[in-house]
């Protein structure tokens, strides 16, 4: 079959496999499978079933829901799942549905919506957050705010409601667990259900503070009790099978910067406690970054049914690897590798591991692995990606500044000639701990097929490699990244002499739209830049931004934004020499970012006008921060076409 080269509307053909549950039997695994309604511009969500004996893969769910977040209850006879009917005002609701047959049946509904969905052990019970009015439900429309984090990128005004605990069982009314002036991160059973176990900060500074504890709490309700003490950042929780230890990945220095998170183990009964991956030096609950994704909720800690041995999933660049750690010798066990893995489950006996993965030219499959190998069961992509010529990224290295091998990727031309001369794109990764490895990207595939070249590095601040690398950049927003950035692009001209070093393009998201407008204020090295959901101004993000009050330190070393600090902070922001910008700059923005707010984009569009740059201002209304990843699809779409437009502009003279 002739292949031809990949197009923007190629966004709409592409499927997604997220959140593989395998049944404690071994004999079926549940997983949400999204497509795109481009008629509709919307995401169409729904559980399917994958037979390990037969082979068969079936939908499963058929409602007018949107459905997702599979779980299987202990005793194998049941599954919910989260669903929420399409219109925008509908919240997600959790359904039941007997493996026996018959329809779904809601289980429990509130107001707010629910989510992180537990089964009691007892088959029976769900456990759920959902977020509750802290007093009366206002009359007004009008905010009173009173917390400093009232607000979320993802979702939206909180002002005056608290996450808490709730448990619902059919045909029973909901009962709240935890109430106060507080909010639950997440939260778990203890196995022989009596005991729920979650994650929170109840102190006053809670949303300044990075610490997170562990409290236990009667499954009938009634007061907490605290098993950590303000000396941990906690983000999962896990019990081991016989309930006599307590897993949380997290890490014990709370008010320091990019820590990595290990795994931990708490006895019920003498409270000690121990880290188990403290000699492997790769951070837990990280992933490997793509825009071709659904994401897959991390499983965090998942012990073995002898209670020997825990697995987990985090990223080794260029993969996201399963491991097992032993907890009776400290051994060490790679499970999958050579994949980007999203997430697992594992059958009861853990003779049976599920995973979706996904690879540099392939989003997502669904895959198993048994002591046999490894068997790929589903191919949703294969009869669009066999029609495609997709450019598969070439690895190559560079030595930094401070003599250590850093990694590095490029793609090609989708038509290369070895004779010709090629622009090419300098991609440049958020976060700063975000990863690039060997997942795909469309973004950079569009930009290989319209005649770019495209390289990417992951630079010092990424995570995928040792704390110590991940730390680097905390502090030294815009040096050590910049050193990491321009010497990776000359080393990609040293080696690949077809690339033409004057026609050099540079973009990215998120701290990459930082590094973006950075880079240009301080070279005139790249001649067109495209800036998406960017920071340009420190002072004025750390007000309105949902994380920026957090932010201060990190840049710069200042725990503050005034006084003395002001102008440290100021001179870690490109707005400072926007004076010295000659690049031809695209901004690209949603106006519902409250992570970058849009008033990053308005400043960096005004300041470069005013200094006669070359630039337009792109507005996505109702969008958020993940509008290149999770965004309508028309309008993922229209960025892509931007994107390519105006590096057409400007390096295809």
């Amino acid at each position: 079959m002739l292949k031809r080269k990949i197009k923007v509307e190629d966004l709409r053909r592409f499927k997604f496999v997220s959140d593989p549950q395998v049944s404690l039997d071994g004999k079926n695994v549940a997983f949400v499978l999204s497509t795109i309604n481009s008629d509709k511009d919307r995401y169409e969500r729904r559980i399917w079933m994958a037979d390990i004996g037969t082979g068969k893969i079936f939908q499963f769910t058929h409602g007018p829901g949107s459905d997702t977040y599979p779980r299987w209850s202990p005793d194998g006879g049941s599954l919910f799942f989260l669903s929420r009917e399409r219109e925008p005002e509908k919240k997600t609701q959790l359904y039941n549905i007997s493996l026996a047959g018959g329809e779904a049946q809601l289980l429990a509904e509130t107001e707010e919506g629910i989510s992180k969905p537990v089964w009691a052990p007892n088959s029976k019970d769900a456990l759920f957050l959902s977020k509750v009015w802290e007093d009366k439900k206002p009359e007004t429309d009008v905010k009173v705010i009173k917390r400093i984090r009232h607000k979320h990128n993802l979702g939206g005004f909180f002002n005056g409601k608290r996450t808490h605990l709730f448990t619902a069982r059919q045909g029973k009314k909901i009962k709240q667990i935890t109430i106060g002036s507080f909010d639950i991160d997440m939260a778990t059973w203890s196995p022989n259900g009596k005991t729920i176990s979650f994650v929170s900060n109840m102190d006053e500074d809670a949303d300044t503070s990075h610490v997170r504890d562990i409290f236990t709490i009667p499954a009938s309700g009634g007061d907490p009790e605290k098993l950590t003490n303000g000396e941990y950042s906690i983000t999962s929780i896990s019990y081991s099978p016989n309930g006599e230890f307590l897993s949380f990945i997290g890490h014990d220095q709370p008010h320091e910067l990019a820590v990595d998170y290990d795994l931990w183990l708490i006895d019920i009964n003498s409270c000690e406690k121990r880290n188990i991956t403290e000699n492997f030096n790769r951070s837990l609950m990280q992933g490997v970054g793509s825009d071709l994704r659904v994401s897959t909720p991390n499983p965090g800690a998942v012990w073995s049914r002898d209670g020997e041995n825990v697995y987990f999933v985090t990223a080794d660049t260029p993969f996201s690897n399963v491991y097992w750690q032993s907890i009776v010798d400290g051994s060490l066990h790679v499970v999958v590798s050579g994949k980007v893995v999203d997430g697992f489950s594992l059958s009861q006996d853990s003779s049976l591991l599920a995973f979706n993965a996904l690879s540099s030219t392939s989003p997502a499959e669904l895959w198993i692995k048994t002591d046999q190998g490894e068997v790929k069961l589903s191919n949703f992509n294969d009869p669009l990606l066999k029609k495609l010529d997709l450019v598969e990224p070439e690895h190559f290295t560079f030595t930094n500044r401070l003599g250590r091998t850093v990694d590095g990727w490029i793609i090609k031309p989708a038509d290369f000639n070895p004779k010709k001369k090629y622009p090419c794109v300098l991609e440049m990764h958020g976060g700063p701990r975000s990863i690039y490895g060997d997942s795909i990207f469309q973004e950079f595939q569009l930009l290989s097929a319209d005649g770019f070249a495209v390289i990417y590095t992951n630079p010092r601040g990424s995570a995928g490699y040792e704390e110590e690398y991940t730390q680097a950049v905390m502090r030294h927003y815009g040096e050590v990244d910049l050193e990491d950035f321009m010497d990776f692009t000359e080393e990609a001209l040293r080696r690949y002499t077809w690339i033409d070093e004057d026609r050099m393009g540079l973009t990215g998201g998120s701290y990459g739209g930082y590094t973006t407008n950075w880079i240009i204020s301080q070279t005139d090295r790249f001649k067109a830049a495209v800036t998406f959901r960017s920071i340009c101004n420190w002072i004025s993000k750390f007000g309105v931004s949902d994380i920026g009050f957090m932010q201060p330190e990190s840049i710069s070393g200042y725990k503050t934004y005034w006084g003395d600090a002001i102008t440290e902070q100021l001179k870690h922001s490109p707005i400072y020499y926007v004076d010295q910008v000659k690049t031809p700059c695209l901004i690209i923005h949603s106006e519902l970012d409250y992570r970058c707010p849009i008033d990053q984009a308005e400043q960096w569009f005004t300041a470069l006008k005013l200094n006669g740059v070359q630039t337009e201002l792109i507005r996505f209304p109702d969008e958020n921060h993940e509008l290149s990843r999770s965004g309508k699809p028309k309008h993922r779409e229209e960025r892509f076409n931007h994107i390519l437009r105006w590096f057409r502009e400007y390096l295809k003279p």
